[in-house]
């Protein structure tokens, strides 16, 4: 689909799809704007995955936990707050928060206009913003009187398990400088600044991990991916990983088995597993972010690559017959040779 239509529903089942920034299935929920990208049918179960927009909130979402959900947020513009596990912190541009099942968790936006890129595995949980929203088809977010059916988010949230924990405190913000710059491998709540994770060099493309398989307990693997013009990765698929983009910046070509694509700023792509595809850079530069399920989904640029401390990239292009690693029997990935 290349024109907006507010009447646009996702595929009923997991095969490759573009979505142009502003579509998906959007919903006005407290006053915020949700656009469900991706969900469990959409990602055989993997994960859900949405943008949300919001304005000046009046006050936090209240504090709760999931049962099993891994919740993310990767902040795209403004300003959002963010308490885990008793810390808080506010993210900007490119920063990144990940909460694990069970640990108490809020948001909050804190600027005249935020942005955010979420997924949450398993897939299932966006079904919420459905259940307790309205359908929503505006360009703008909607005005400081929009109503809001709160008749609809008790029973929604009883629904999808979301916990509410009315005794604790809302925890003051702090200074994570010390330790919101390292990416953890063991299963825990936690926020990186933007830039810091895990990054490998590979063929012109700077690959930074933002969420390990370790940390989330298998269920993701979340990366963000820059690389100049020209640079390309090659034909691939994943056997059992089912893998997500949505572009940051610049123009990224996208080839879904065999069909070309352009992605700019906003667009996302469902690509499920089997599904052949490729990547190149079009612009002067660009940036996306690839969320995966399986533990090897995203394997491949490790693989492909080399550790990397400085945050740079020269040109040039990936070439599968100079891997530094060497796919495996549990490796999840594939290229195809023409």
């Amino acid at each position: 689909m290349d024109q907006y239509d507010s009447t646009f529903r996702l595929p009923a089942k997991a095969v490759p799809y573009i979505l142009r920034e502003g579509q998906g299935e959007t919903f006005v929920v407290a006053g915020q704007i949700v656009r469900v990208l991706a969900g469990t049918a959409q990602t055989n179960g993997g994960f859900g995955a949405m943008v949300c927009d919001a304005t000046l909130d009046r006050q936090a979402i209240p504090l709760h936990f999931h049962e099993k959900e891994h919740d993310t947020w990767f902040c795209i513009r403004g300003r959002l707050r963010i308490w885990a596990n008793g810390i808080s912190r506010v993210l900007t541009d490119g920063d990144f928060a990940y909460v694990k099942p069970y640990d108490v968790h809020s948001y909050q936006s804190v600027a005249p206009h935020t942005q955010f890129f979420g997924v949450v595995a398993p897939g299932g949980w966006e079904g919420f913003f459905e259940s307790a929203g309205m359908p929503w088809t505006g360009a703008a977010m909607p005005g400081e009187n929009d109503p809001f059916d709160f008749s609809r988010m008790g029973p929604s949230m009883q629904k999808y398990r979301i916990m509410r924990v009315p005794e604790q405190d809302y925890a003051p913000i702090t200074n994570g400088d010390d330790e919101d710059r390292v990416l953890p491998h063991e299963a825990k709540s936690y926020i990186l600044q933007s830039g810091y994770g895990d990054r490998i060099r590979a063929g012109g493309h700077l690959v930074t991990q933002v969420l390990s398989p370790k940390a989330s307990e298998g269920s993701l693997d979340m990366r963000t991916i820059e690389a100049g013009q020209g640079a390309a990765m090659p034909a691939c698929r994943h056997g059992q990983a089912h893998l997500t983009l949505y572009v940051l910046q610049g123009t990224l070509r996208l080839t879904l088995n065999g069909q070309p694509h352009e992605l700019r700023p906003g667009d996302f792509a469902n690509i499920p597993a089997g599904t052949i595809y490729a990547t190149e850079v079009a612009s002067h530069s660009a940036r996306w972010i690839a969320s995966a399920s399986k533990d090897k989904a995203l394997s491949l640029w490790d693989a492909l690559g080399t550790k990397a401390e400085a945050f740079s990239f020269v040109a040039g292009k990936l070439d599968t017959a100079q891997m530094t690693g060497t796919p495996d029997a549990t490796s999840d990935f594939e290229f195809i040779r023409e």
